[in-house]
């Protein structure tokens, strides 16, 4: 089907079939058409392209962005989350980084250069800087509010991070249990405190470390 809707050479008709495939099929598909990878994703509607770049080998990044046109590559790398964007472009040569993150948003280009900041091999290189955070004076219901307004930005919302005024880590809390909670019921009601947390400068290693030793 995919040689067929290919040979065609008709744009919405490529875009609609890939559109409609799972993207671990399309990604299959990239690995069996190397000559098509990077039609394959210019081909995608930009979201989808993104998570269809995200779960390529690192070598299968490389040679799209090297085939993509500039707007394209542009497109992709604004769509991209920081830390899967970050860990592409420290894989990349200095010259070529300089090139890419040059195409980023403003904002994107300050998160992308805080990321690669960091020392290599440290927590801080694998870090996402999306996520929601609430107060501890929050009710279940404002949480929601928050979650809402800011979710669709995040990367995930499987954990809320609690915080105080300082911006310092209090605890985390499972959506779940706010899902449970009544809600008027605070934030500080339903913490325990128990929270496991890494520096952004802790070695990558060290982590894995703590992960396992608390079973995540």
């Amino acid at each position: 089907q995919f040689e067929q809707v290919i040979a065609t050479e008709d744009k919405l008709q490529i875009r609609k079939f890939l559109d409609e495939l799972n993207i671990s099929v399309v990604a299959e598909l990239i690995d069996e058409y190397e000559e098509y990878e990077a039609q394959i994703i210019a081909s995608l509607s930009i979201h989808r392209a993104a998570s269809t770049f995200k779960i390529l080998d690192l070598s299968q990044q490389k040679r799209v962005i090297k085939k993509l046109p500039p707007f394209k590559v542009a497109e992709l790398l604004n769509e991209l989350p920081a830390d899967d964007r970050t860990a592409l472009l420290e894989e990349l040569p200095q010259e070529v980084i300089r090139d890419l993150i040059k195409l980023l948003d403003p904002e994107e280009l300050k998160v992308t250069l805080e990321l690669l900041g960091y020392p290599e091999d440290s927590v801080g290189r694998l870090m996402t800087p999306d996520y929601v955070y609430v107060y501890a004076h929050n009710t279940v219901e404002e949480v929601f509010a928050t979650i809402r307004k800011f979710g669709k930005n995040s990367e995930t919302i499987d954990v809320i991070y609690v915080i105080n005024e300082h911006g310092e880590l209090i605890d985390d809390i499972r959506i779940r249990d706010i899902i449970l909670g009544a809600p008027d019921k605070r934030i500080e009601e339903l913490i325990d405190g128990r929270v496991i947390s890494l520096n952004v400068q802790d070695d990558q290693e060290h982590a894995n470390q703590i992960f396992k030793m608390n079973n995540r």
